[in-house]
């Protein structure tokens, strides 16, 4: 029988530009915003995005810096993956 690994996903919704804090197991940015957004030289429009995701064992500590092109309706919602051991 296999072992299940438990995990948990916390987000947050982002309206500046600027740096996000990954410390996680997998990160997903999803523009829900008005504002086109960039993420590691990613260009994400409205209802797009990126998964950067990591192996059982694995943790990112990458600091994204997140970039919006307009004062328009800025908003980003991040969600990261974090295994419970």
């Amino acid at each position: 029988m296999q072992t299940l690994i438990p995990f948990s996903i916390d987000y947050e919704i982002v309206t500046n530009s600027g740096p996000i804090e990954s410390n996680c197991t997998g990160i997903t940015f999803i523009n829900i915003g008005a504002a086109t957004a960039t993420v590691l030289g990613v260009t994400l429009q409205q209802n797009q995005s990126l998964t950067i995701p990591c192996n059982i064992g694995e943790k990112d500590m990458t600091k994204y810096n997140v970039l919006f092109d307009s004062n328009a309706d800025k908003r980003l919602n991040v969600l990261r993956k974090s295994y419970n051991y």
